[in-house]
């Protein structure tokens, strides 16, 4: 509401012409029925109402008089003329000025009311702007605001930190794409011309070069409008997330050796696997050696007692394959040595111990030309011996008696 609109239902009871007159502005109203219409200024009433004086001045008109009194005023800080024509007595006019001023006191009373709470807003939004600067300050993240220009208008301590100056004024009213970015020309960044037109802008995810350090930040913009409405700075703030993004590369990084562990991991129980299969396949390979064994046992027992030349012959083929076979067990054994180390050597010793009695077995009955019982008991006695001592070292038990 303006200042006319305030003063015309002070004159509602009016029952002749009521006019203002604003020497700020120059404007000139007739109030009707407490509603205000503008007017053109009177030429022969400027002299009179540019006067500082409060009075009556009357004309003549034909034969009638007119009356004009004009009360000088002050309110809210602006002047005003009040002109009022009326053919009224002196006496009621009297009466209705006093009834005019009384409304005037009470207005002027309800104005000094709203000029103090006025003043104490302004001191509660002073404080508040007080406490809000210190907070802007407190905060650990670079806020500042700028003209739709680029001009920088409000920076808080965060910033003025990150860029490395201790005397913020210096920087104020500056282009902020030269005094913080140090760049001749609006950031690739920049969401200016969005907001400008209206647009919603989100956070985006920055790289900046501060000092020597390059830095990640969360960068944000916004309109501010001021009271009338219309927008004049927009807010900009930035996050340091460096951190977090040292921490998602360590993240990566420690990925990276958990897939190596496990692929490490993986191999390693592929080779375990591999072993127990090499494993079995050995113990397949000693089963067979044993069973081999057994029936070359039970071929000299026959030999011994049918003393069969044909038995003996074979017998000797049974006895290189089982060296042959006690040959590849021992190679076998020797491939996998790092997995199963005392296994292994106990294997191996085992067989060349075995490989070794058998040659020299078979060598004496190489060189003999005729086998005796004294030489097959003698052959008998040692193939037993060392099948007995297989069989000890192996924890396999003997087989049951035959009939």
């Amino acid at each position: 509401m303006n200042m006319i609109e305030k003063i015309a239902p002070l004159f509602a009871e009016c029952n002749f012409p009521v006019y203002v007159y604003l020497p700020d502005s120059g404007e000139f109203y007739q109030l009707l029925a407490d509603r205000p219409e503008s007017k053109p200024v009177p030429t022969n009433m400027q002299e009179h109402l540019l006067d500082d004086s409060v009075f009556y001045q009357s004309f003549r008109k034909g034969d009638t008089f007119m009356y004009f009194y004009f009360l000088r005023l002050e309110a809210y800080g602006s002047k005003f003329v009040i002109m009022l024509n009326t053919d009224k007595e002196r006496r009621k006019l009297n009466t209705l000025a006093k009834s005019i001023d009384g409304r005037m006191r009470s207005f002027e009373k309800e104005l000094q009311a709203d000029l103090d709470e006025a003043n104490e807003s302004v001191q509660i939004l002073r404080k508040s702007r007080q406490k809000m600067l210190k907070l802007i300050d407190g905060l650990v993240m670079p806020l500042f605001s700028i003209s739709p220009y680029y001009e920088i208008i409000n920076v808080n301590k965060e910033l003025a930190n990150l860029i490395g100056i201790s005397d913020i004024p210096s920087i104020l009213n500056k282009t902020c794409y030269e005094a913080i970015h140090g760049r001749t020309e609006p950031c690739e960044f920049c969401r200016m011309a969005e907001i400008l037109s209206g647009e919603e802008t989100g956070g985006q995810t920055i790289e900046l070069d501060f000092n020597d350090e390059h830095l990640h930040f969360e960068h944000h913009m916004f309109p501010i409008y001021s009271h009338t409405g219309e927008m004049d700075e927009i807010g900009e703030f930035m996050i340091d997330v460096s951190e977090n993004y040292k921490n998602l590369e360590h993240i990566e990084k420690y990925k990276e050796k958990v897939k190596h562990i496990q692929k490490a991991e993986v191999d390693k129980m592929n080779e375990i696997g591999e072993l127990k299969r090499a494993y079995m396949d050995l113990s397949k390979n000693y089963d067979e050696v044993f069973s081999r064994n057994k029936k070359m046992s039970r071929a000299l027992e026959k030999l011994i007692s049918d003393n069969n030349v044909s038995e003996l012959v074979r017998l000797r083929q049974d006895a290189r394959d089982s060296k042959n076979k006690l040959i590849r067990s021992a190679t076998a054994l020797k491939n996998f040595q790092h997995a199963l180390e005392t296994q292994q050597e106990k294997y191996s010793e085992l067989s060349k111990k075995t490989v070794y009695q058998l040659e020299r077995l078979i060598n004496t009955v190489n060189k003999k030309n005729v086998v005796n019982d004294n030489d097959l008991k003698i052959v008998l006695k040692t193939v037993t011996e060392e099948i007995k001592e297989l069989r000890a070292n192996l924890k396999i038990s003997p087989p049951p008696e035959e009939s």
